[in-house]
């Protein structure tokens, strides 16, 4: 499983790139909107997992930029707890809204690799970049 992790704070982004990777997930970071942006456009992933108060902008707009470069399944991991900002994050097109402190079992529910297990090798593969990936039919 190819996961593409936006989150500024550098200790918050290191440690959920080791523990996802842990899991079998390859894992490529941005710490803003325009960093992730451009790995969206270079790279095909399977999964956003995005904090939405980023230095450059807000993560809802980063979900539906994302949704319109490429489908992904995209998971919201913030602060902001509210079930209003939880509906508008869903709304906007998160697939999953997860808060902080990270529980790293709803998680990894959300990426569907059940606890013990890693990704699967199918969903390690698809992490190449988008000009070596076979086009669909």
């Amino acid at each position: 499983m190819h996961v593409l992790v936006v989150e500024d704070h550098a200790d918050t982004r290191a440690v959920l790139s080791a523990l996802l990777n842990r899991c079998g997930c390859r894992i490529v970071t941005a710490k803003n909107i325009t960093e992730a942006r451009r790995r969206l456009e270079e790279m095909s992933f399977d999964v956003l997992l995005s904090d939405l108060a980023l230095p450059d902008g807000d993560g809802i707009d980063l979900v539906r930029a994302a949704k319109q470069i490429q489908p992904l399944k995209a998971i919201a991991l913030t602060g902001r707890a509210s079930e209003q900002e939880r509906s508008a994050g869903l709304a906007a097109g998160f697939d999953c809204y997860l808060t902080k402190p990270i529980d790293f079992q709803a998680l990894r529910e959300s990426l569907g690799i059940p606890a013990g297990e890693r990704a699967t090798a199918r969903q390690r593969s698809s992490a190449l970049p988008k000009t070596a990936r076979p086009e669909a039919p």
